[in-house]
């Protein structure tokens, strides 16, 4: 067996999760052959059910935003992650880092320790951070917010005594309960009846980020340095368009259906952009395949999908 690379290939773990759906929804089993993937595009013929063939091209969107150094702390924490033997897909928050030295890596795969299982099947781990309130003004009643929490501005209105800026760029992503968020926002009012005017008071909380279980074949780290703003956005339209009408071009002769993959960033799966980007394209573009679906933050989102037993894996064995 072939030494593994690193930084991993994202496509391939993107090729990983979506069999992960497409087996299951299907209830069929899967097997790749003569997979082929420079990075940016992996096709692959997949198996399934061992008489139909299912052509599948997935297409990262990652790619553009890689710096070296970005690509070097990938390589450095999927190595730890190989060899604490954990094959997971750990989707990083946009702006978020990571560590890539000790004790950093340790902590790191020590707070995996404590994942738990979504209802959704993703994991969810936390790690602990710190959250900076200071009261500016005994005036008013709002909270402006920086970092994580900016645009859950709203939570904190009408039950803050006076005006105050709460300082959240350690913590990059809430946890996905709804009872855990209304206790940290709670906490943050709390501790607002505190502090006098221009004191700090520190809110400790946790940053919550996802993981698949990938079963096998090494762990990869999924995410992008760069922020979102208009340039970006701007950048994923044109460069999703490019990979797209490329993977609609390339030839799939012999196969029983196509599927196209896109890989994205998001700091929450409903947050995604590449969904939208789809959507707002000429459907021309991806006109040759027979199921379109996106991938962020874990989730696998289908796009595209034909009606049942259109495909042939989906009727009735006869």
């Amino acid at each position: 067996m072939a030494e593994r690379s690193y930084p991993a290939d994202q496509a391939e773990a993107g090729l990983r999760l979506f069999l992960g759906w497409f087996g299951p929804h299907y209830a069929r089993s899967t097997s790749v052959e003569d997979a082929s993937s420079d990075g940016t595009t992996l096709t692959a013929t997949v198996v399934v059910g061992r008489r139909w063939s299912l052509r599948t091209t997935v297409v990262n969107t990652f790619g553009p935003d890689a710096t070296v150094a970005w690509e070097a702390a990938r390589a450095a924490l999927e190595r730890r992650l190989d060899a604490e033997g954990r094959p997971l897909a750990v989707w990083v928050p946009r702006g978020a880092s990571f560590p890539t030295e000790e004790p950093g890596l340790s902590q790191f795969v020590l707070s995996l320790d404590g994942a738990r299982r979504l209802d959704d099947g993703r994991l969810e781990f936390c790690r602990p951070v710190n959250l900076y309130l200071r009261r500016v003004a005994t005036t008013g009643s709002v909270v402006t917010a920086l970092g994580g929490l900016a645009g859950h501005w709203a939570q904190f209105t009408n039950r803050v005594p006076g005006t105050f800026q709460l300082n959240s760029n350690e913590l990059f992503r809430l946890p996905a309960s709804q009872e855990e968020r209304q206790e940290l926002f709670d906490r943050i009012v709390l501790a607002s009846q505190q502090p006098e005017v221009d004191d700090t008071v520190v809110v400790p909380a946790r940053d919550c980020w996802t993981a698949n279980d990938l079963g096998g074949g090494g762990a990869c780290i999924l995410g992008t340095p760069a922020p979102e703003n208009d340039a970006w956005s701007a950048s994923l339209r044109r460069n999703l368009r490019r990979l797209v009408k490329a993977a609609n071009e390339a030839p799939a002769t012999g196969a029983d259906a196509r599927a196209l993959v896109v890989l994205g960033p998001a700091t929450y799966a409903e947050d995604e952009k590449l969904s939208w980007a789809l959507r707002g394209m000429d459907p021309t573009l991806y006109a040759g395949f027979d199921i379109l679906a996106v991938i962020a933050d874990g989730v696998v989102k289908p796009i595209l999908q034909p009606g049942r037993s259109v495909l042939p894996w989906d009727a009735p064995l006869r």
